[in-house]
């Protein structure tokens, strides 16, 4: 299919929805499809734009609108990529509505190497998928039981992490409902495939920001499974967890040993020691005095004071922004989250 007929058949399906009944005052946004060529909007085709990168929403004008990307994330199901786009609809309704509680990504870079936190998440995941498998709410509260423990051992971290749930997780729990309405087998199968990411011994549990999908919306999808009325206050400070606290007064949960954490956390730390030295080797180096400006943060890692980006970069020096569309590896300056000194090109 053409980028005309993409649009004409996820805009048939969007039409099906009711968006209000998916979040009180959510509403459809404008969407584009585009490629590297072309972009079409409104069911028409325009030249493509630099500013449009990945899968997100942007502004436009003088409003947000959701955009995907057909070349880096074909998706030939209809249905699915309707779903996809009222996802990112949700942080078009996010942004306009003032969102604010948005993570740092660079800071989540910086996650810990803290086995003790991992194994809780983990046990902590395991808690969440029985509890949305069975509709359980006991074990929703040993999730959240947990999740306390962590919070206090770890605030800073964990803060992080609701915030993550907050735009992430939030956005992906509504493109399910919207999923559900669509198409109720395809909404139960991913629901089922969501599950078995939290429960699957895999580095996916090091990846925070991403987990942060599954865990956010699995939790949302729980209690709305159980009848709670999911609180979302744009003006508030508090995290949409923090928003519907789970009673866990008496509540014991138990936090297993599970041998795969260390073996594969270690077995991460290595291969991305490897990849960084094998671009160093390679590449040249480039001194600068620069401000990281755009980023993909779902491809991307940091290794000491250096942050290896897979797909592309835009940096700022002097006022002037540039986009690096290739792996490159930046060296950050000092302490400092965005600044960059040099980069491996």
């Amino acid at each position: 299919m053409n980028l005309k007929e993409i649009y004409a058949k996820v805009d048939s399906i969007l039409d099906t929805l009711d968006f209000g009944a998916l979040f009180k005052g959510f509403h459809r946004y404008r969407f584009a499809v585009y490629d590297s060529r072309e972009i079409c909007l409104d069911g028409e085709l325009i030249p493509y734009e630099d500013s449009f990168r990945g899968n997100t929403a942007k502004r436009y004008g003088e409003e947000y609108i959701a955009i995907w990307n057909i070349e880096c994330s074909h998706e030939e199901d209809m249905e699915m990529l309707a779903y996809l786009l009222v996802h990112e609809m949700f942080h078009c309704h996010q942004w306009t509505k003032g969102e604010t509680r948005f993570p740092s990504d660079f800071a989540l870079l910086r996650y810990p190497d803290d086995s003790g936190n991992f194994t809780k998440k983990y046990n902590e995941n395991r808690y969440l998928a029985d509890a949305c498998e069975r509709c359980d709410f006991v074990m929703l509260q040993k999730f959240a039981a947990l999740r306390a423990q962590r919070l206090a051992a770890y605030p800073g971290m964990v803060a992080q992490e609701l915030r993550a749930e907050t735009i992430e997780g939030m956005a992906e729990f509504i493109g399910l409902k919207a999923l559900n309405a669509i198409n109720g087998e395809k909404y139960a199968s991913r629901v089922r495939e969501y599950i078995g990411k939290l429960r699957a011994e895999s580095r996916l549990l090091f990846d925070v920001r991403k987990i942060s999908y599954y865990t956010g919306a699995m939790f949302f999808l729980c209690l709305d499974a159980m009848g709670r009325r999911i609180e979302n206050n744009f003006q508030s400070e508090l995290t949409v967890y923090e928003q519907n606290p789970v009673d866990t007064e008496g509540v014991e949960a138990q936090a297993r040993h599970y041998d795969f954490i260390g073996r594969e956390y270690a077995a991460l730390m290595e291969e991305k020691e490897a990849k960084v030295a094998e671009h160093m080797a390679h590449a040249s180096y480039v001194p600068c005095d620069a401000l990281i400006v755009g980023y993909d943060p779902m491809n991307m890692f940091q290794v000491r004071d250096m942050v290896y980006c897979s797909h592309f970069v835009c940096l700022n020096e002097n006022g002037q922004t540039k986009a690096i569309n290739e792996a490159v590896l930046l060296v950050l300056a000092g302490e400092s989250e965005r600044g960059v000194c040099g980069y491996y090109i």
